[in-house]
């Protein structure tokens, strides 16, 4: 009994292991995608990181991630949990030199930060932005792209960035792959368009981003599953449990009464056979009360 609920309290400590912090090795990004919106739904940038992080990361890892000083505090950083929903994460942010660093615990591989870059430059017609980033990590594949304003024209690039197509949404897209990008390794996009109004992509194009993470409040009335498995665990390791005690009291039950019965049984037949008389002739035993052998009539001899 004692080994089972020893194997009982391993597999329960095991099931929970996965959401201690573990101490990692390097992390690695497989793949980010990065897209650069101006002028979507506000008079800036809206710059989009969709982040899966490599296969063979531990999980839940803590990592930094670097947004411009200028951008401030991060709209949104979340991550897409098993329900396919995004989930806020909480995170500390600190300035080091020319950026604001993010640095959050993720329970899964693909992340979603976002933010608003106000350093777009309006000049009369012609409007400039630079798009910065810089990473610790080692990315497998970068991508980058870029969506025209709705009423922007003539944009080009620094950099190349391809051949223009249009969205679903009407929008005009730009895209590159960068491909493979050393941790520590900066990189920069330079844009230039006309646009003489300040209409909004999101005002006239079909809404499709950016999105906004489910949080306390948004999320009231839906589970996420990492809410959940601390009780998923609770509650096998509680059924293990009962079961255990319940095993061990049947046992009990079912050898104790056995025990009984083999010894009552044996001091019976012990007594039965101490009480008995047999004929000193012939040697059958006599019935209780007999003074003669039923078999060769000798007178028995009385029990001393």
């Amino acid at each position: 009994m004692q080994r089972f609920l020893i194997i009982a309290i391993v597999f329960i400590l095991f099931l929970s292991s996965p959401f201690s912090t573990q101490a990692q090795s390097e992390i690695t990004i497989d793949q980010m995608q990065v897209k650069i919106w101006p002028e979507y739904d506000q008079p800036t940038v809206l710059v989009i990181n969709n982040i899966f992080l490599s296969g063979d990361v531990k999980f839940p890892a803590r990592m930094n991630i670097n947004i411009p000083v200028a951008a401030g505090t991060p709209h949104s950083v979340a991550v897409r949990e098993l329900d396919g929903q995004l989930y806020l994460l909480d995170y500390e942010m600190i300035t080091v030199g020319e950026w604001n660093q993010l640095t959050f615990t993720t329970p899964f591989a693909e992340l979603w930060i976002e933010y608003y870059d106000p350093s777009l430059t309006i000049n009369e017609d012609i409007r400039t932005f630079e798009f910065q980033w810089m990473g610790e990590y080692f990315v497998k594949s970068l991508s980058l792209e870029v969506q025209q304003p709705v009423s922007a024209s003539n944009m080009t690039f620094k950099e190349s960035m391809g051949v223009a197509r249009v969205g679903n949404d009407g929008l005009t897209y730009f895209s590159r792959d960068v491909g493979e990008l050393k941790a520590n390794t900066k990189i920069s996009l330079n844009l230039q368009y006309s646009k003489n109004d300040n209409t909004l992509s999101s005002s006239v194009a079909i809404p499709v981003q950016p999105v906004t993470p489910l949080n306390d409040e948004t999320s009231q009335g839906q589970t996420s599953f990492t809410q959940i498995l601390p009780f998923i665990i609770a509650g096998i390791g509680l059924v293990l449990l009962v079961f255990g005690v319940f095993w061990f009291m049947s046992r009990q039950k079912e050898n104790l009464p056995a025990s009984r019965n083999r010894h009552s049984t044996s001091r019976r037949v012990s007594r039965q056979e101490s009480d008995s008389i047999f004929c000193h002739r012939c040697g059958r035993r006599a019935d209780s009360g007999d003074v003669f052998c039923r078999a060769c009539g000798t007178k028995l001899k009385a029990e001393e």
